[in-house]
């Protein structure tokens, strides 16, 4: 086996790998349901429980990723196959990972190193893929539908899940107290660390709507938890609502086309 169809087979089975593993717990009953895990350690970054429904989302893309790169006449052989291959392969392992130990085990540092992992592959995907669209090298619908959606979603909602993460651990830990004052000032830095971390990518990667749109999502999420699904914590509630349209914002202005030369500007 080359290295290619090590690439092309890890890119086909660990998308469709990934749903099953997700439902361990809550279907076959081993371990724990990572809603559990995560209520252990819950903070005020923590985004409202219907936010995780992008999982869904996003095991579909994988899916469809997977079979359209194995396609002789399809991405096989394509430049956006060998670029996104590898990153996305190490992101579905790390996210394969993640779920098998959040299920058996308690929130924790090993988790945030994990998702990292994940983080790290993610990134690497997008940007690989933000580079081959600038120059002119992934065209076509399924960079539209598939691969653009995909990279761009993961990598925003993984950009932020990964500072929900170190807040659950630093909580378990001891670093940090979920409660009182002392929470919403450590949740506030947090949420303030992600916005920073976030529209730093989004500022290198010249605007991507669907990283914006993964973020956002996120942000607006946490911002419902702490007003109507949780305590109300109206400082949180605010930070995160003000990133929403920030990264937002970012995104659009970003993304606009260079003006044009004004004739008269002499240059």
């Amino acid at each position: 086996m080359t290295r290619d169809d090590a690439r092309t087979l890890l890119n086909l089975l660990l998308p469709m790998a990934q749903p099953l593993v997700a439902m361990m717990a809550p279907v076959f009953g081993i371990g724990h349901t990572q809603a559990e895990m995560s209520a252990r350690s819950q903070t005020a970054v923590v985004p409202a429980g219907y936010a995780f429904s992008i999982w869904g989302l996003l095991f579909a893309l994988s899916i469809a990723w997977g079979i359209w790169q194995v396609l002789p006449d399809g991405g096989k052989n394509s430049i956006v196959a060998r670029r996104l291959g590898w990153p996305l392969a190490l992101a579905f392992a790390g996210s394969i990972l993640w779920m098998v130990l959040s299920q058996l085990t308690e929130n924790g540092w090993h988790l945030v190193l994990v998702m990292f992992v994940v983080l790290a592959g993610s990134l690497a995907a997008f940007f690989a893929n933000r580079q081959l669209l600038h120059s002119g090298q992934a065209r076509g619908w399924p960079e539209l539908w598939i691969v653009r959606p995909l990279v761009g979603l993961l990598a925003g909602w993984v950009s932020v899940a990964t500072f929900a993460n170190i807040a659950g651990a630093a909580l378990l830990s001891g670093a940090i107290v979920a409660d009182g004052a002392a929470g919403t000032f450590a949740a506030v830095l947090l949420l303030l660390a992600a916005g920073g971390f976030t529209l730093g990518v989004l500022w290198a990667a010249h605007g991507s709507p669907w990283y914006a749109a993964a973020v956002a999502w996120a942000m607006l999420a946490i911002l419902y938890a702490n007003t109507v699904e949780r305590e109300l914590d109206l400082a949180v509630a605010l930070v995160a609502g003000a990133l929403a349209l920030i990264v937002v914002a970012m995104a659009w202005q970003r993304a606009r086309p260079p003006a044009a030369l004004s004739p008269r500007s002499g240059t």
